[in-house]
C-alpha cells in the first residue's frame, strides 16, 4: 500500500508540473556567514582645531589630543606644494605614560604665495625613527600679503668677546597677522634656520619653550610669558639670563608700541634670574 501512495504522489506531481500548478517545498532557511569584524583601532592623535578646509589666520592655534611616547607630539605647516615651512615639537599634557593629553601649538606662518596649507601632527617611532600616527588637516589662510620682521638671536662669528648680551638681527618674511609682535616672539622660540645656524647664529633660549601668553599694556609694556622647557631649565648664572632677555627684549622692542619688555615665566615674575 505505502508504495502505491508514492507512486500515486510522483504521478500528482507531474501532473501539477504539467498544467501549471505550483507546489510549495518549505526547505529549512539557510544563514550567510557573517563577514569578520575589523577591530577597532583608536587614533593616537587627533587635532580638534583648526577643522578641515578651514580659514585661518596667522598665527594657527593647533590643539588636539595625544597619547605619544614621552608625550612629545611632533608638529609641522607644509605648503601647497607640500614644503615644510616651519616643524616644531611639544608636550602633551598626559598625566602618565600610555594617556592621553592635551596639546596646543600656535604656528607662526612664513610669507606664502599660495593660502592652501597643510597643518600636520605626528610622532616618530621610536623604533627607526620613521612618520607614525600622522594627522594632516588642510587649511586655508585668511591673508597672503607679507610683513617683514627682525629676529634677533647670538651670533660667536659677529661677537667673538660673546659679550652674553650682544644680538644681532635676522629678517624674516612673515605672512601679516593681527598680531605682528606675537608672530615674531612665535618665530623667535623656534630659533634661527638650518642656514642661519651655517652662518653663526644661535639661540639660548632653552628647545621646546613656549608662548605662553602675550599681552601688551596700555603704557607700552609688553609682557611676555613663557612655559615649557624653560620652566624647568636652571637659569645658572648672569650670562645666561642676559643672553635670553637680549633675544626677547631686541626682538620685541622693534614694534613702535612696545616701549618695555617684562619677562615671565608661567605667569611668574623673577623666575628669569640668575
Amino acid at each position: 500500500m505505502r508504495t502505491k501512495l508514492l507512486k500515486g504522489f510522483g504521478i500528482l506531481s507531474l501532473l501539477a508540473l504539467l498544467i501549471g500548478c505550483e507546489i510549495t517545498v518549505n526547505n529549512p532557511p539557510v544563514s550567510e556567514p557573517e563577514p569578520d569584524e575589523e577591530p577597532t583601532v583608536e587614533a593616537n592623535i587627533t587635532i580638534e582645531t583648526p577643522s578641515e578646509n578651514e580659514t585661518v589666520s596667522n598665527p594657527i592655534h593647533l590643539t588636539g589630543e595625544a597619547r605619544v611616547f614621552e608625550s612629545q607630539l611632533s608638529w609641522r605647516l607644509k605648503d601647497v606644494n607640500g614644503n615644510i615651512l616651519m616643524e616644531g615639537h611639544v608636550m602633551s599634557q598626559a598625566a602618565d605614560s600610555g594617556q592621553f593629553g592635551d596639546y596646543e601649538v600656535w604656528i607662526p606662518v612664513p610669507a606664502v604665495t599660495d593660502p592652501h596649507l597643510t597643518v600636520e601632527a605626528f610622532q616618530y617611532s621610536a623604533m627607526d625613527g620613521s612618520v607614525i600616527d600622522l594627522v594632516s588637516v588642510p587649511v586655508l589662510l585668511d591673508r597672503i600679503e607679507k610683513t617683514d620682521v627682525q629676529l634677533y638671536f647670538h651670533n660667536d662669528t659677529l661677537d667673538p668677546e660673546i659679550s652674553c648680551t650682544e644680538v644681532f638681527p635676522v629678517p624674516r618674511s612673515m605672512a601679516v597677522s593681527e598680531s605682528a609682535v606675537r608672530v615674531a616672539m612665535l618665530a623667535l622660540l623656534q630659533g634661527p634656520s638650518e642656514s642661519e645656524k651655517e652662518s653663526g647664529y644661535s639661540t639660548t633660549i632653552p628647545f621646546m619653550s613656549e608662548l605662553k601668553d602675550i599681552n601688551l599694556k596700555s603704557d607700552g609694556t609688553l609682557i611676555v610669558d613663557l612655559k615649557g622647557s624653560i620652566s624647568y631649565t636652571p637659569m645658572a648664572g648672569s650670562c645666561l639670563v642676559g643672553s635670553i632677555r637680549a633675544e626677547i627684549e631686541q626682538t620685541a622692542m622693534q614694534f613702535a608700541t612696545v616701549k618695555s619688555v617684562e619677562i615671565l615665566i608661567d605667569g611668574e615674575e623673577n623666575r628669569l634670574e640668575p
